[in-house]
């Protein structure tokens, strides 16, 4: 069989056989893609790793440099890819490819994807009645988070409702990566359910020296997609409020075009003492350069399952501003910044960037290293190693 893969190295280790749409270099889908890579470069020593994704990155229909399609690839000496040119005439090799490999475990990541999630989880299940002893794994990636749920509401609807009709929540364990979105799993699946909790790993990054801060100015930046769900049009209308003099550096790719023309049309209508420069996409090799021009990281989501760009942040020394709907909403107890309610998300918005554009030098510094300290204390990687090994290791 073609779909075969001979693989002599880590062959006692337990199989894992990991889906989702996107995988390095691909990177404009953000945070998921980001969560998979780490969770490889954290566990490539003690699973064996296969990944199947598709070949082009987020939007496009070109193929990634670098790779080859339609074959395993070898990345990073940590895991084995197939980037598949996916198609309804190709379904049946997905079949094969899961009855040829046999891995111990299934993970899925994300539940709407027709090629990535609904047709694995089908084959999946399949596959499970013939090897009772292989387990599948779903990892709901923030997808049912009432924020993400307003997002093609009817859609989601329909096909939850048709998820659960079908009986898939009692064949699979599920992933939360907090205790929250365990929550918003059983709200929206059902009590009767199996979830376990494990962090999403993080990419931690190294202290980044930003611009010299000086009192009654501030640069801040945001690294994220842009779509309606990282909030930037609010920020916008939030600086026509601000008296400080403010620039503002955005990095991403635009998900939302309609949505970033509306951001364009706002930026046009801002006073003078506030500057927004947009930098375009920004790929991974490129995020220490993007985290150097600002002092200050802002991006209050209406949601977030974890917050890589967050997490990147903080550990480069940049106080952060984001919402209540996030993993971060104890910025303000360990004065690395401010959390914002959506309730008041204009008036709490203003008043962070004032308050930060107010602070001089040396309280600025404080804030930084701060922010450096809680975010070494909130992760623990040894911790999360163990919450995977619970997941998988059933």
């Amino acid at each position: 069989m073609v779909f075969l893969v001979v693989r002599f190295i880590n062959i006692f280790l337990k199989r894992i056989l990991i889906f989702y749409d996107h995988f390095y270099p691909s990177y404009k889908a953000g945070g998921p893609t980001q969560s998979v890579v780490n969770m490889v470069r954290q566990l490539y020593n003690e699973y064996e790793l296969y990944i199947v994704c598709k070949p082009h990155e987020m939007g496009a229909t070109s193929i990634l440099d670098g790779i080859e399609v339609n074959k395993w690839n070898d990345w990073e000496g940590k895991a084995t890819v197939f980037y598949w040119q996916y198609g309804f005439q190709q379904r049946h090799w997905l079949k094969q490819l899961l009855f040829d490999l046999l891995p111990d475990v299934i993970y899925i990541n994300g539940i709407y994807s027709l090629y990535f999630n609904q047709l694995p989880l089908w084959y999946a299940s399949q596959l499970k009645k013939k090897n009772p002893g292989m387990s599948i794994v779903l990892s709901a990636r923030g997808m049912l988070h009432p924020g993400a749920l307003t997002q093609k509401a009817f859609k989601k609807k329909i096909y939850l409702n048709m998820f659960r009709l079908l009986g898939f929540q009692h064949k699979i364990v599920w992933h939360a990566t907090d205790a929250q979105e365990e929550t918003f799993i059983r709200q929206q699946i059902g009590n009767d359910v199996v979830v376990k909790q494990a962090a999403n790993f993080p990419n931690k990054m190294q202290p980044t020296t930003g611009p010299e801060k000086k009192p009654g100015q501030l640069i801040m930046g945001t690294v994220a997609l842009i779509s309606p769900m990282k909030n930037h049009l609010e920020v916008l209308q939030a600086l026509k409020r601000v008296k400080a003099k403010v620039e503002w550096n955005i990095f991403g790719p635009v998900k939302d075009g309609f949505y970033w023309n509306k951001c364009e049309e706002m930026i046009a209508t801002l006073p003078d003492h506030i500057q927004v420069n947009y930098h375009g996409e920004n790929p991974p090799h490129s995020l220490a350069k993007a985290l150097g021009t600002f002092q200050l990281f802002i991006m209050p989501s209406k949601s977030e399952n974890f917050g890589h760009a967050i997490v990147e942040a903080l550990s480069a020394g940049k106080p952060v501003i984001t919402s209540t709907t996030t993993p971060f909403s104890d910025l303000e107890q360990y004065q690395c910044g401010y959390s914002v309610h959506p309730a008041q998300l204009q008036d709490e918005l203003v008043k962070s960037i004032e308050l930060f554009a107010g602070m001089g030098a040396e309280a600025f510094a404080d804030a930084s290293a701060n922010a450096v300290n809680y975010i070494n204390q909130m992760i623990d990687v040894s911790l999360l190693k163990k919450q995977y090994h619970s997941i998988f290791d059933q």
